[in-house]
Parts: C-alpha cells; structure tokens; sequence
C-alpha cells in the first residue's frame, strides 16, 4: 500500500516531487487525472493519504474531492496548487480536505506536513 497517491497532470512534476518524496522515505503511486484515481480505488487501491493537483483535465481537484466524499471515501486529502487563491483554499478546507500547499513552498514542506 502506497503511503501518499499523488494525481497530477503535469508529468515532469509529478517524476519529480514523486522522487523527492520517495527519497524522504514516502512509498507513492501517481496518477495523471481524476478518473484513472477513482478506477484504481475501485479497484482496490488503498493509500494513507491523497496529495491531488487542483487543476486536473476532465474533473479539477475540487470535483474529484467531491467524487471521493460521494462514493464514502474518506481519505485525508492534500491539495496542491500553483494558484494559491484565499477562496480556493477555503473551498477544499470546507469540503473536507485536510491541508492546501502552493507548489511552490517545496518538497520539505510538503513532507512536513505529510508525516
């Protein structure tokens, strides 16, 4: 079981901060959108917490928030984001995710807030 599952568009980003991660002792499985995320979960894909992009093709980070808390998932979600809006992150705050990190506060902070 992966410790963190990381849902992010972008590819390189997702190599990188997957690599830091793992080199800071994370085990993670990335995924590329939303819906790939959900199949896998259905599937039977456990994780101990979900880091997802706030802007996804097909459904954004919010929807897919949405889609998890509607099928009873309660995974602890982490959003992150390059677009660090107040209103954002009061939307995920308040529809259950746990944290909201702009991409550009860096991997150790990140790690931090995961462990």
């Amino acid at each position: 079981m992966p410790d963190v599952v990381l849902v992010d568009d972008d590819d390189l980003y997702r190599e990188v901060l997957s690599a830091d991660l793992a080199d800071r002792g994370f085990s993670i499985s990335c995924f590329a959108n939303g819906p790939s995320f959900l199949d896998a979960l259905s599937n039977g894909l456990e994780t101990k917490i979900a880091l997802l992009d706030w802007a996804l093709p097909e459904m954004s980070g919010f929807e897919l928030l949405g889609a998890l808390r509607e099928r009873g998932v309660g995974l602890p979600v982490v959003f992150l984001t390059g677009h660090s809006l107040a209103e954002r992150e009061l939307q995920a705050l308040d529809r259950g995710a746990v944290d909201f990190v702009d991409k550009a506060r860096g991997t150790d902070v990140l790690a931090h807030r995961l462990q």
